[in-house]
This record gives structure tokens, sequence and C-alpha cells, in this order.
């Protein structure tokens, strides 16, 4: 009987907890404020478009034709130069082809490497990013799609059908592919990419808001904010060149001594041809916030001057938070709360809690209380995290502002949400303390338990009731017959 209660106890604990959550989150709808809690306002820039976002949470905090479709130029090798950071190895060898080499537009930027050149992928990327080499650019692109399976299927297609190719040309067009890939995956909507290096093609073109978008995944990567920072470097000698070659970073706001220098610059990209005008991405990170500018169809004179005045706007207008460390609403463990909800499977543990990876960004004058919040059921999240509940999305004046996963704590609980994870070989003696859930499927499984609970109580305890009833009523009917019986027995 103590089980049955304590078994009580906990589900009606758990369910007490879900109803908190559901009531506590809000549905997105128009952010209430007062007068002065306002977006600060624009600055005006020279170019045509220009993005502001916070690196941590994407939250645009400056938007001019973000998504309007432009020619990129060579801010196109930050894609390049992450794909290949993320699909190569820096210490391989790469081989320079005919085509890498030669299909160049004359005055195209480049550091004069020559066909069947051999240079290691990090020295390449590091002339893809500093010098702007463009060679250098279809080089990386060629030896990181060689190496897939579409490449290898592309030539046999090719040789079967007894067509003349390049296979310098054919790695270049199946890296495009990869390239536009990869962009979708980092967010990237309405962009199409031909070439690694970024040089004119009117089919090859991006959004301000797609190159923040590819940035913000590239920044994530160790070795590409080494290559970024680095002002400049010295390409070795090769077997085709005897004497070292020095280069220098493009990105003036990078040193200290040029008049344009940025405080807390992380690193960029410039870009430039005659169709696209100057293009610039700029990354510099000051206070534990990291903000992402990107200006396009601006010129020499203004493109520097554009990117400070973002930087400036968002570092002096806006603060980033944790929000595990400044939300109240979804704490289930403080003294205003019924200490049931917090004791489900175990009297001293809490169920859930808020990741403490999830960042917000907020004008200054503005707190997290400002705010809407929505709750979301993913269940493709759930599959990336073993104990993911929810996620949480904040909005202010309709602008998302950043979001935190709610969390089962699996520290104090062996109940997780979502699929498994297939455990290591060593770890399959302790598969069996954890319970996969699915919330929708458990809240069924309650509702099934109870009915069959009643039914079970129903079939066990009411006949019982109706037989006690009945003797009862016996006894009492016998009672009465018997004194009636001894009363006329007297007479």
């Amino acid at each position: 009987m103590n089980a049955y209660k304590n078994f009580t106890y906990r589900l009606t604990s758990f369910l007490l907890i879900l109803t908190v959550i559901f009531s506590l989150c809000s549905v997105k709808n128009e952010v209430i404020v007062n007068a002065d809690e306002t977006w600060p306002a624009y600055p005006n820039i020279f170019a045509e478009a220009g993005i502001l976002m916070e690196a941590s949470t994407g939250t645009i905090l400056y938007d001019k034709n973000s998504k309007e479709q432009m020619y990129p130029a060579s801010i196109t090798k930050i894609l390049t130069t992450m794909i290949a950071l993320e699909e190569g190895n820096m210490s391989d060898m790469v081989e320079y082809s005919h085509y890498d080499v030669y299909s160049l537009e004359l005055g195209a930027a480049h550091i004069s490497r020559q066909e069947d050149e051999l240079l290691s992928l990090k020295d390449t990327l590091y002339a893809v990013m500093l010098a702007s080499a463009n060679e250098c650019a279809n080089a990386a692109g060629a030896y990181i799609a060689r190496k897939t399976d579409k490449y290898t299927q592309r030539i046999s297609e090719l040789e079967s059908s007894g067509q003349n190719y390049d296979e310098g040309k054919v790695a270049i067009e199946v890296f495009a592919e990869i390239m536009n890939e990869r962009a979708k995956k980092a967010g990237a909507i309405s962009s199409n990419f031909c070439n690694p290096h970024g040089l004119f093609n009117e089919n090859h073109y991006t959004t301000c808001y797609d190159m923040a978008m590819i940035t913000r995944d590239a920044i994530k990567l160790d070795e590409f904010l080494k290559i970024e920072a680095d002002t400049s470097y010295v390409v070795p000698a090769t077997n085709k060149n005897t004497e070292t070659h020095p280069i220098a970073n493009r990105h003036k706001m990078l040193f200290p001594l040029n008049a344009v220098y940025y405080e807390g610059i992380l690193g960029g990209k410039t870009g430039y041809v005659d169709q696209s005008g100057n293009t610039l991405v700029t990354f510099a990170k000051r206070n534990g916030m990291t903000l992402i500018s990107v200006v396009m169809k601006s010129n020499s004179s203004n493109v520097y001057n554009d990117t400070k005045i973002l930087l400036d706007y968002g570092f002096n207008n806006f603060n980033l938070s944790n929000i595990s460390e400044t939300e109240t609403k979804f704490t289930f463990n403080n003294s205003n709360n019924n200490s049931n909800l917090n004791t489900v499977f175990d009297s001293d543990s809490t169920l859930i809690k808020l990741s403490d990876e999830g960042n917000i960004v907020l004008p200054n004058n503005v707190t997290i209380e400002d705010c809407t919040s929505e709750l979301i059921f993913n269940d493709e999240q759930s599959q990336q995290y073993n104990n993911l509940f929810a996620h949480i999305d904040y909005y202010f004046n309709n602008i998302k502002v950043g979001g935190t996963d709610l969390l089962l704590d699996s520290s104090e609980s062996d109940f997780t949400f979502g699929p498994s994870k297939i455990p290591a070989a060593e770890d399959t003696k302790d598969k069996d303390k954890y319970i996969d859930i699915n919330i929708w499927i458990l809240l069924a499984v309650v509702v099934i338990l109870i009915i069959i609970a009643g039914i079970i109580y129903y079939s066990r305890f009411i006949p019982n009731i109706r037989r006690t009833r009945r003797r009862r009523r016996r006894r009492n009917n016998n009672s009465f017959r018997y004194k009636k019986r001894n009363r006329f027995r007297r007479r």
C-alpha cells in the first residue's frame, strides 16, 4: 500500500510540473513594453546592405537590406575555408592542378603557385584567408572534392560516356555543390555558390544574412580563429618554389597601428570585384559578446567606417547574459514554489533545469522580464541531446533575442527524454539504468494507467462494497424478524 501511495505521489508531482511549465510558457505574441524600452535606433551606413548579428544567439541587432541577393566577391572564401577545415587534414599535401592555376581571370589575387606544386592544406588556407589567393582557394576546394564519392562517381560517368573533361574543373564543380549544401546547413537561405574564390559569376550570389550565418558557424572552429588572428604568415618553400613567400592579412582593422584598427577584433575577410563593390565581413568580441558585421556593395572609402559604425552600435547599445543565471520564471527549486514540484522520482532531486549554455542579448535598458517566451518540443533536438526536454525561445519587440534548452536533470534522475544514445562498448553494462521516455507517449501511458487503475478499483472494491451493504441489509432484516418473532412469542 505504501508503494502504491509513493507511486501516486510521484506521478502527481510529475503532472504538476508539466502543468507549471505550460502555464509559465506563453505562446509568442506582441510584446508590451514601456515607452523607453524600445530597440535602439539604427545608425546610417553607406553600404547598400549590412547586418550586425550577435554570434551566440543569432540575434539580428541591425538590418539594412540584409536578405537582398548580391555578389559576395572574396568573402566567399570564409565558406571555402570552413569546409576545408571541417573535412580536410591540415598536414595533407594539396596538389595544384592546371585548372587551379590557369582558370583565373587577369588581375585576380594570387601568390604565384604553379601547376603540380605541392603545398600543405594549412599553408594553402593561410594564403586563402590572409592573401585572398584565388588559385589556393581553387586548390583547397578541389582537394576536398576529390575526397568525396560524388567526385569519383562524376568522373566515372564522364569516362563511361566518352566525354572529354578537365579533372580540375570537375572537382571545382563538385566542390560548389558541397558549398551550397554546407551553406544551407549553416542557415543560408538565399545563396548560390559556383566557385571557391568568389570571382564574378552572375550565378554566384549571397546575402548579408547568409554570410553572417556562415561566419557564425565558421568562428566555432578554433583553427579558423587561429588563422584569422594572424596578421602575417610565411609560406614555405615547395617543390616548385625554392624561396619562402611572406604574406600579410588584407583586413586593415586587425593592425594596431592602422587608423581603422578596432579593439577586440577577432578577424574577418575582405572582398572586391567590380560587380560587387567592396564587401567586408568582420567579427569582434568585447565583454563576452561576439558580434558579426557584414557589409556589401560599399566602397573603399566607407567599407571600414561602415563596419566600425555597426560594431560600435552593437557594443554600445546591447548586452549579453546567460539565461540560466537571469531567468526566474522557470525555476522550480526556490522557496516560493511548492516543494512537491521538486520531488518526482527522488525527494532530494530537481527533475528539470535550464541549460547553462543558452544566452540572451537585449538592449541595455531591457531585462529578460520584458520578453515573451515560447516553449518548443523539438524531436530533432531530442535526438541530439539525450536529456533534452524542450527548447525555450525569447522575443523582444517581436525579435528573437535568444533561447536555451530545458533539460531533464540526468545527474539526479535515471529518466531521460527522447531517443537514447547508443552506449559505448565499455558502458554497455550500465545501459539498463536508463529508460527512454517520449513525453507524449508518457502522457498517453499515464492516462491509460489512470483508466486501468479506475477499472481495477471498480472491479475490486465496488463489488466488495456492494456485498458488504447486502450483508448489512440481511443482518438488519434478520434482526428485525427475530425481534418481531420474539415479540409475538411474549404475547
